[in-house]
């Protein structure tokens, strides 16, 4: 089918580690046999040229909306009625996208998927001020025909906004063409974090914990991979701490090469206060390589005593007990055994499997609404 995504949340070349997640989605749907093609609304306070590109296989038109503007919400509109009339699925992908397009799908309404990564869903809270006050729009969800959720947790919390029954499962892809490698040597002991340095990762208390351990005799070096605004106080938090030559600082890395720095690792860590799906665990396990981190999210769909260790604490004794009880858990265990526990589960494959599964549904369901007026 001729599938329109939607969405506010795209990389591009000056950023190509933002949310590869959605990438992924398209790059399944492609490969599923689909024709993909994506509007990436920028939302700021600035007007720019609308463009056009290739990324990375998928065909992307760049539209902004100049919050400030309301000239700027018609173009985005006008935008979005041109690229459904060459489709015969919208499918939307985090929240903010549904709003973005409810306008223009109004006037057409093809039949409509919506799949969300965003925890300001489940949880408002978390975001701020301003988005707690006006929750309520997530009733908008009740608009798409089918609403997929990358977890279960977050699938219960959206079902009381979507229609009845339109709430399904469909996970993210982790996608690791790299056979599965040998851990490094046993010593020092290899740990690795991806993700942005903000204070919902919590990259700070990660190294009060690196801390803890180096002060419990554990010979230790951590990977830190990302950027954001707490990296260079992470950074100084390091050397005060004196575990700056423990430490090593990648920045932004583009997708391909995470994967790189997982096989360097025995053990994934980062004591991440909110997550979803949380991408970089189950990459770090496709890779073969477990996970020691606190339960912040609907990841334990996946992660189970085969493949993790799961707190229920951010406290640094107790992160720090979950660090040595996966490198003593994992000592002996086949990576490749630890990967397989995800793979095939979230492969392009199988996740393309299932979005097409979806758009069959929705569309014979249209046409059986269009049949019986």
């Amino acid at each position: 089918m001729r599938s329109l995504v939607v969405t506010a949340w795209f990389p591009d070349a000056e950023t190509p580690s933002r949310t590869p997640f959605i990438v992924e989605h398209c790059w399944a749907l492609q490969e599923a046999g689909h024709d993909v093609a994506a509007v990436h609304v920028n939302i700021g306070r600035r007007s720019c040229t609308t463009e056009q590109e290739v990324y990375q296989g998928i065909p992307v038109t760049r539209v902004w909306l100049d919050v400030t503007d309301p000239r700027s919400y018609a173009h985005v509109t006008r935008v979005l009625s041109a690229g459904l009339r060459g489709a015969d699925v919208l499918h939307t992908m985090a929240f903010s996208a549904v709003l973005l397009s409810a306008p223009a799908w109004a006037a057409r309404r093809l039949p409509w998927v919506h799949t969300e990564h965003w925890s300001g869903v489940m949880n408002p809270a978390s975001v701020n001020p301003l988005w707690e006050r006006v929750a309520w729009l997530r009733h908008a969800l009740r608009l798409p025909h089918a609403v997929t959720a990358v977890t279960r947790e977050l699938a219960g919390e959206m079902t009381p906004f979507a229609r009845p029954g339109a709430v399904h499962v469909v996970p993210c892809v982790v996608e690791n063409p790299r056979e599965v490698s040998a851990f490094p040597p046993e010593q020092p002991l290899r740990l690795i974090g991806v993700g942005a340095f903000t204070p919902l990762k919590r990259p700070l208390l990660a190294l009060d914990t690196i801390h803890e351990l180096v002060r419990r005799g554990v010979d230790v070096r951590y990977t830190m991979v990302g950027k954001g605004a707490l990296l260079e106080t992470a950074r100084q938090k390091a050397h005060d701490l004196g575990i700056a030559d423990r430490v090593r600082f990648t920045g932004a890395i583009p997708p391909s090469e995470v994967f790189d720095h997982l096989t360097d690792a025995h053990i994934f860590f980062l004591p991440s206060a909110q997550e979803n799906f949380f991408t970089a665990v189950a990459e770090a396990i496709a890779a073969g390589r477990p996970a020691a981190v606190p339960l912040s999210g609907g990841f334990d769909d996946y992660c189970t005593p085969e493949n993790s260790v799961l707190t229920h604490s951010w406290d640094v004794p107790v992160l720090a007990n979950a660090i040595e009880t996966a490198r003593d858990r994992f000592h002996d265990a086949d990576p490749a055994a630890i990967a397989a526990t995800v793979r095939s589960r979230f492969s392009r494959e199988e996740i393309g499997a299932q979005f097409s599964r979806l758009y069959r549904a929705v569309t014979r369901d249209a046409s059986g609404r269009h049949a019986s007026r």
